[in-house]
């Protein structure tokens, strides 16, 4: 090896890797975060990010310790008022970014075992139709939070 061929060998590796990573199996999780909620509160919803992978995949449940009952809803707007309502799965098209928001589909926290804390974090469960469970650390953020990514899509 010539000491002109290590850094295009350089090169080559870190392009792979990086098509690697650019182009991942499962769908990637971001920005997962929740509003405070104030005493006596027993439920909160999160939001989050989400890269979907090199196939086609669906968000369809959600847990976690911090909430007896966890489920995917969305808010619809008819007539002037909007109304949430549970929904089976959310689609996370190959390639493309779906963002969970305020005021659109989220994570439903129901049971809450106490309020959510500005500063805190938890842990929400996903289970995706392909790719399975995956973990997500969920920051709480004031309760005064908002969406900062307005890409909504369902």
């Amino acid at each position: 090896m010539t000491p002109r061929s290590t850094p295009r060998l350089t090169a080559i590796a870190c392009l792979a890797f990086a098509g690697t990573a650019w182009a991942s199996d499962a769908p990637v999780v971001t920005d997962a975060w929740a509003r405070a909620t104030p005493p006596g509160t027993t439920v909160g919803a999160a939001y989050m990010a989400i890269q979907g992978g090199k196939e086609a995949d669906r968000l369809v449940d959600a847990s976690s310790d911090r909430a007896a009952m966890v489920h995917l809803h969305t808010v619809e707007e008819k007539d002037g008022v909007s109304k949430m309502r549970a929904i089976e799965a959310v689609e996370i098209p190959a390639g493309q970014r779906v963002t969970l928001a305020p005021k659109s589909t989220h994570v439903m926290l129901m049971g809450l075992d106490g309020p959510l804390v500005a500063g805190q974090t938890f842990v929400v469960k996903l289970r995706f139709a392909k790719a399975g469970e995956r973990p997500v650390t969920v920051t709480v953020k004031p309760a005064t939070a908002t969406d900062d990514h307005a890409h909504h899509q369902h």
